[in-house]
């Protein structure tokens, strides 16, 4: 299995899942520049990193995901032959909706983020729906455990998740009500149990009127493993 190449187009772009009340460090040069040249520098370091921002979020897209796995605290031992929703794979566990994303953006060159609450779901498969249908009756809005920096300079999103209790579940919510996507490409795939997309385009589309919601991929949660060619080839075909 190929790894993803997330990490580092982070980096190049300065995209970042910033947590809540976190500080970062002042950067440091190991160049050294006497008097005004000083200043000059600098700004021309800064207005070269920019530029290679920018230019490289006008080209990239980005993928976002929300998974069991980085949701919920597994144990080292966990079954994923028995719990639903997570594969075993030579790094470790990852979740449905998780190698989806990363298959998407290994193809479109894509930089890969995570939505998660600050509230962990259980670790067994039915407390965890059983969960997810009391937020929704509940109507409720889950906190999210970090900040997405950088979402307004990218005009492309791909938005996997898993269908629960055929619509979003409700961490999505509380993502549409944190950002306004208006003027932005949604490409959207979910995973599910036989129930497809549901409600969750026009769901969307009612949270984000100002967006372009294109109808991604369905996949089943049991034909995830075998989705890799899939997956890959309509990432390429809609980039």
């Amino acid at each position: 299995m190929r790894y993803l190449l997330s990490c580092v187009l982070a980096s190049v772009i300065l995209l970042g899942l910033t947590a809540c009340g976190s500080s970062t460090a002042d950067p440091s040069t190991d160049t050294v520049v006497q008097g005004d040249e000083t200043a000059e520098a600098q700004e021309s370091i800064e207005e070269s990193q920019g530029e290679q921002t920018q230019a490289a979020s006008d080209s990239a897209p980005l993928v976002l995901y929300f998974s069991r796995v980085g949701n919920t605290d597994f144990p080292v031992d966990v079954d994923a032959v028995s719990s639903a929703s997570i594969i075993q794979t030579e790094d470790g566990i990852v979740g449905n909706a998780q190698l989806i994303a990363q298959w998407m953006a290994e193809e479109n060159g894509g930089v890969l983020a995570e939505i998660q609450t600050a509230e962990k779901y259980p670790v067994d498969y039915t407390e965890t729906t059983d969960f997810a249908k009391e937020e929704q009756n509940q109507n409720a809005r889950p906190s999210l455990a970090a900040t997405l920096e950088g979402i307004d300079s990218y005009s492309d999103v791909y938005l996997v998740f898993p269908n629960w209790w055929a619509d979003l579940p409700m961490a999505l919510y509380s993502f549409f009500d944190a950002y306004d996507l208006t003027g932005k490409t949604l490409y959207v795939s979910v995973t599910h149990g036989g129930s497809g997309f549901s409600r969750t385009l026009s769901t969307i589309q009612d949270l984000e009127p100002g967006v372009q919601v294109v109808e991604g991929l369905s996949i089943r949660d049991s034909d995830v493993p075998g989705a890799e060619d899939t997956v890959r080839q309509w990432a390429r075909e809609n980039h």
